[in-house]
């Protein structure tokens, strides 16, 4: 009689949380436990765990930001159809949205290009923070849209959601977002604005979420870039999934 050999543990572990991640226990942009603590609760070395994670990160469904742990993927984004929840980077069911800034003018050339814009082109530029009921800083955000994609924006407009303007004015949705993550530490340039000032610890480590948004005629619509405090809140509640 032939003996059916048992698959390796990691991949056991590996195929575990993915049917979890699957099944939306864990969600996009969802922390997983650490290393140490899924070792303990598997009850099996670190290697193995290790090696369950580096297959999950073959197969697409985890990222890892080294410094600040290991996060689910978000698969659909970059390539389906996206609605205003996924586009928002900051939970507006429980933060609060604070105007630091708007102008109009123009921009670096870094944004003219992603934006896909001429150097003399007006683009609104907005600064915000997000505010927990503690009146604490979450996280705060400097958000580029050119004028001539999208016109009329005032400052009123500016202390929630900008996506639903997008349909409003232009009459189409958003098609297309493509998000880059990285581990930052703060730094004077960075923190030295309005109500940010003071409320952000110098090298204070903060995840960076750059995100580049599309219309459905190709057109870029927002240059995002959006600081979280990771030290004091946790990714799962600042970020609508």
């Amino acid at each position: 009689m032939r003996i059916m050999k048992e698959p390796p543990k990691y991949l056991l572990i590996a195929e575990k949380l993915k049917h979890e991640i699957e099944t939306g226990e864990y969600q996009p942009n969802d922390q997983l436990p650490k290393e140490f603590d899924l070792a303990k609760s598997y009850n099996v070395s670190r290697i193995t765990v290790r090696n369950a994670m580096k297959e999950l990160e073959n197969q697409g469904l985890i990222y890892r930001i080294q410094g600040a742990g290991t996060y689910v993927k978000e698969r659909d984004l970059k390539h389906a159809t996206v609605n205003s929840d996924q586009l928002e980077l900051i939970n507006l069911k429980k933060y609060k949205l604070k105007l630091l800034d708007f102008e109009v003018g123009q921009v670096i050339p870094k944004i003219t290009e992603a934006l896909n814009i001429q150097s003399y082109d007006i683009v609104y530029t907005i600064k915000r923070a997000a505010i927990a009921t503690n009146k604490q800083l979450v996280a705060f955000q400097k958000i580029c849209i050119p004028a001539k994609v999208i016109q009329g924006l005032n400052m009123e407009m500016m202390e929630s959601s900008i996506y639903p303007l997008v349909k409003e004015k232009l009459n189409v949705k958003p098609e297309k977002a493509v998000r880059e993550t990285s581990l930052v530490h703060a730094t004077d340039d960075l923190i030295n604005q309005g109500e940010v000032k003071g409320k952000v610890e110098e090298k204070e480590p903060l995840l960076k979420w750059l995100q580049k948004s599309y219309l459905a005629d190709g057109r870029a619509f927002e240059w995002n870039e959006t600081y979280y405090r990771i030290t004091k809140f946790p990714i799962k509640e600042v970020i609508v999934l």
